[in-house]
């Protein structure tokens, strides 16, 4: 540890604020100078976009299935300004649509006017797919970020070099997905809340309002987003007391910034479609698309998702549809999807176990190429991707074991817990559904690197003083003399 300053020895009862504890902490590790830490922090982020933009440039790309239906809506709302509402629907219905989440189409609008392209094929692919690159460097960024606030500088900087470097992440820059401004949001809103936790007051319910600002649009960029609202929730919660006005009031008010944001769109779904749709009525399709006979049947890939006009039984629903609105074909097959998982009980579980299979490269060769092929992947770029994630999963389970990732807010691994629950239940495509959890992947795995290396984390120190900053200033006095 390093050798405590005079005054400090003068003056040991003098409580250090906490961006003060936490500075000191977040310094030690490398024992490099700052201004050394941010210039090859710079330095790996510039690798991290001529790697995402090698990437676009050097592969060709012709967006299929959702990221055709993205580029449409995109174009539509550069023309008109608005999502559509014409006269067409999510699985052939007809009337308004809710069925995409509008962040990520209107992303793609903002580029085609920047851009000047308004068509949703040809040269207005190429500068979605560079828009992507940028993206994909944010993400590199956003987790050195908060590597630096829950494991000091040593980790930061090789979370930062992983994720610049990481295969798997790359490879999605040059694929047109929502998963790639959804995780751009998601380490936002995150890092904000461990931000909120180590500021004084008035700061804090400011990082707490932007953090709940990003949760909303993470939410209207995939309806996975609100799965963030809980934990962050929980991470800015103070106390004690836990039920004092004082210690709610942060979670309030994230609740609220989340509401206010999602409101708009939960108000046009309803002018538009006259129901109560607070982002999307993707439900029934995507239940009935892994609940069915025909995917429970298919023994290369059990319970890979398919549209519904694909499944033998469901013929007569799809020469009904164009007669049925959206949110009318959306009950009926949310009803058949639960009448399947009501007679076979068991489903949910094979699904899961499946699907957990796919999530980690495990269901063998044919699943990851089907997966590639659903997003337009290059099987070559894909099968890269598959042994880049296999080497990272062996170094975050090391890090597992970390006493910096242990050190760590437990609240803090609950994103990845309900984010992977979220599509092993219903449908796995890699790496695309993975995309929100790999980042806490590349944190084990650095936190595995800086272990093995040697290098402190500080992370025990990290969990103390975050209940010393929530906690009063009697706490905080402790950690400070525990740092020195």
């Amino acid at each position: 540890m390093t050798e405590r300053p005079p005054q400090q020895q003068q003056h040991p009862q003098r409580a250090a604020s906490a961006p003060e504890v936490v500075s000191a902490s977040r310094g030690r590790g490398l024992g490099l100078p700052r201004v050394r830490t941010r210039c090859i922090a710079g330095l790996v982020l510039v690798l991290a976009l001529v790697l995402r933009v090698a990437e676009v440039e050097g592969t060709s790309y012709t967006p299929i299935n959702d990221g055709g239906d993205y580029l449409r809506l995109g174009s539509e709302i550069a023309h008109i300004g608005d999502y559509s509402s014409a006269d067409r629907g999510a699985g052939g219905s007809h009337g308004p649509s809710a069925y995409f989440p509008p962040g990520y189409p209107y992303f793609i609008a903002a580029i085609d006017l920047l851009d000047g392209h308004r068509t949703p094929r040809g040269a207005a692919i190429q500068p979605v797919r560079l828009a992507q690159a940028l993206l994909g460097t944010l993400t590199v960024g956003l987790i050195g970020l908060v590597a630096l606030e829950l494991f000091g500088s040593a980790v930061a900087l090789i979370a930062l070099a992983i994720a610049a470097i990481y295969p798997g992440m790359i490879e999605l820059s040059g694929v047109v997905i929502a998963e790639n401004l959804l995780v751009v949001l998601e380490l936002t809103a995150l890092w904000m809340v461990l931000r909120a936790r180590r500021s004084g007051s008035r700061r804090r319910l400011a990082w707490v309002a932007g953090a709940g600002a990003l949760t909303g649009l993470a939410t209207l960029t995939h309806v996975n987003g609100a799965l963030l609202l809980p934990v962050l929730m929980l991470g800015v919660w103070g106390g004690p007391p836990r039920f004092s006005r004082a210690a709610l009031a942060a979670p309030a008010l994230l609740l609220a910034t989340t509401v206010i944001v999602i409101a708009p769109w939960t108000i046009r779904n309803a002018v538009a479609l006259h129901h109560f749709i607070p982002v999307s009525d993707e439900t029934g399709i995507t239940l009935v698309g892994t609940y069915n006979p025909a995917s429970a049947a298919n023994h290369q890939v059990p319970y890979k998702w398919r549209l519904y006009r694909g499944i033998p039984g469901d013929r007569r629903l799809v020469r009904e549809a164009p007669h049925l609105s959206e949110p009318a074909l959306d009950s009926r097959l949310t009803r058949q999807a639960l009448s399947y998982v009501g007679n076979h009980p068991l489903a949910p579980f094979a699904v899961a176990f499946h699907n957990t299979l796919r999530l980690f490269e495990l269901a063998g060769p044919f699943a990851w190429h089907a997966s590639a092929a659903a997003m337009g992947l290059d099987p070559g770029t894909a099968r890269i991707g598959v042994i880049s994630f296999w080497l990272l999963c062996v170094l975050a389970l090391i890090g597992a074991f970390a006493r910096a990732a242990r050190g760590a807010a437990r609240w803090i691994w609950l994103i990845p817990l309900l984010l992977g629950l979220s599509v092993v239940l219903v449908n796995v495509e890699t790496p695309r559904f993975r995309a929100p959890v790999d980042p806490f992947f590349v944190l084990l795995a650095a936190c595995s690197v800086a272990a093995l290396a040697g290098l402190r984390g500080g992370s025990p120190v990290r969990r103390g003083l975050e209940s010393a900053a929530l906690g009063g200033s009697a706490e905080l006095v402790d950690v400070g003399e525990r740092l020195a």
